[in-house]
């Protein structure tokens, strides 16, 4: 791109220029092995890498321009490299989300931003939002924990971060959407993310909060760090939407947001709220308040946290200037997100449940969830996550004991741990050992050998990484899906297998 270097969102980061004038710019990454000719490399400083570490990586692949925030190091390069662009910036990171923006001239200003915080029903609410803009008319994307859907389904790219991308990777995919024609995007903005500055520049429309609950302390350290990190997001929106049920963190959003504020609720008054809640195995019956008007309604969702996350983005809705009655008419189309409660309903005789829980509150709300499902036995499979703290593995059996005919354990991105360790860890958090209990260390093998235990009646729930499509295994990302080995037990016992 021309004229990279005059855009005052590009100058405002660099301390100075050395080299020749700055030729236009082909590509910018922090990436030194996706560096091609004539690209941007810009230096980051992670957790475990430092990017200036791979300074003549980049050269190597073509970068004409390198970006970066140690100065003698940059000058060393200089001197070895005069034929090329040398930057020296205040912030790497801010400097990564102001190119990025000025290389794709600042595409992300044509879209209305949504961007949701917290600790449970990010994906979910993320999933209502994008199904009810897009029913109302809206071409709506999403960004998250399930991957990028545009109006039409989810878009094949490659994801880096688990849920929010780092910020040149999020410009980029603002291009591609507006190239889609899509004119909102609601997506997942991660405390670790707002935290990281990969949301730095953006300006949201509409910040939405879930709740706060303890998480990710091995990054934030305290309660408090962890608070005002997801906090930042509504510094950098024009209008909120609060959970007034949360105490984690609502009235510090209350209390210190200078914006247009809604609220929605179960447990008490607000803007929108929910009522006299009806759960059958087709979905949930409630009566929808918004501004004291009464509306009796049907979603084909379950669980009194779902109905939550509904609310918000119902209130999300009407804060973008659209009637209650014009929403309510799009409650037959909301989707969540894969994996969060998603039932299965084609294996003969038996229901199927997905859900993403690996957490002790998540499987409280799962096991609140079902009760209102008929079954003779429930068969339930349980992971322990590789990639995570071992202290939280113990949680997840404390979490499920007691509570089904038959349990099955597994790993999820197994990571550099051995699985055996992992399914250890997990097993030890049961007070008792429970008698029908099965250890199978790979996940596609564990889903069929719970598949095997069910029979005519019961209710089989995998819980885990569920619509992931990939498998973290000693530093390999091996492709994988749950349904694929569904589908295979399937065909193996001669069943009709699943559309």
């Amino acid at each position: 791109m021309e004229n990279l270097f005059k855009q005052s969102n590009v100058l405002e980061t660099i301390s100075f220029v050395v080299g020749p004038s700055p030729a236009t710019v082909h590509s910018i990454t922090y990436d030194s092995r996706k560096v091609t000719t004539n690209g941007c490399f810009i230096c980051i400083k992670g957790e475990h890498v430092d990017g200036h570490q791979f300074i003549d990586s980049a050269i190597k692949n073509g970068a004409q321009v390198i970006v970066g925030s140690e100065k003698e190091l940059i000058m060393d390069w200089y001197y070895k490299r005069p034929d090329r662009t040398f930057v020296v910036v205040h912030d790497s990171k801010k400097a990564l989300a102001n190119f990025a923006s000025a290389f794709y001239q600042n595409k992300h200003k044509e879209l209305a931003l949504t961007g949701i915080t917290g600790t449970n029903g990010k994906t979910t609410i993320t999933a209502y939002i994008r199904s009810l803009v897009n029913a109302l008319g809206e071409p709506t994307a999403s960004i998250g924990t399930a991957g990028v859907w545009d109006q039409n389904g989810k878009i094949n790219v490659e994801t880096t971060t688990p849920t929010t991308p780092e910020s040149s990777d999020l410009y980029t995919l603002f291009n591609q959407l507006r190239e889609n024609k899509t004119t909102h995007v609601a997506m997942e903005a991660t405390s670790i993310a707002l935290e990281q500055g990969r949301l730095h520049g953006l300006r949201f429309d509409i910040a939405v909060h879930s709740n706060l609950r303890p998480e990710h302390l091995d990054f934030h350290n305290t309660m408090e760090h962890y608070r005002n990190a997801k906090l930042k997001l509504f510094q950098q929106a024009n209008k909120a939407v609060v959970n007034l049920d949360d105490a984690g963190m609502s009235a510090d959003i209350i209390n210190s947001f200078q914006g247009e504020l809604w609220t929605y609720s179960i447990e008490q008054e607000a803007t929108v709220m929910a009522q006299k809640l009806q759960t059958q195995q087709s979905g949930t019956s409630f009566d929808l308040i918004v501004h004291g008007k009464r509306y009796s309604v049907m979603a084909p969702i379950f669980g009194e946290h779902n109905v939550a996350n509904l609310l918000a983005a119902v209130t999300t809705c009407l804060v973008k200037g659209y009637a209650i009655e014009e929403i309510i008419c799009c409650f037959p189309l909301v989707k969540g997100a894969p994996g969060r409660f998603q039932l299965l309903t084609d294996y003969p005789g038996r229901q199927l449940i997905f859900d993403f829980a690996h957490s002790p509150f998540a499987f409280e709300k799962l096991f609140h969830t079902i009760k209102p499902f008929s079954y003779k036995r429930l068969i339930l499979l349980i992971a322990g996550i590789g990639v995570r703290p071992s202290y939280l593995r113990p949680e997840i059996a404390k979490a499920v004991e007691g509570k089904a005919d038959e349990i099955v354990v597994t790993v999820d991105h197994p990571g550099y741990e051995d699985p055996e360790t992992v399914m250890s860890d997990v097993i030890s958090g049961f007070a008792n050992r429970p008698e029908h209990l099965h250890l199978v260390g790979e996940r596609g093998k564990a889903i069929q050998k719970a598949m095997s235990l069910a029979d005519e009646g019961d209710l089989i729930i995998i819980t885990g990484i569920c619509m992931e499509d990939y498998q973290l295994v000693r530093g390999k990302r091996l492709p994988y899906d749950d349904l694929k080995h569904i589908h295979l037990f399937l065909e193996q016992t001669n069943k009709t297998t699943p559309a």
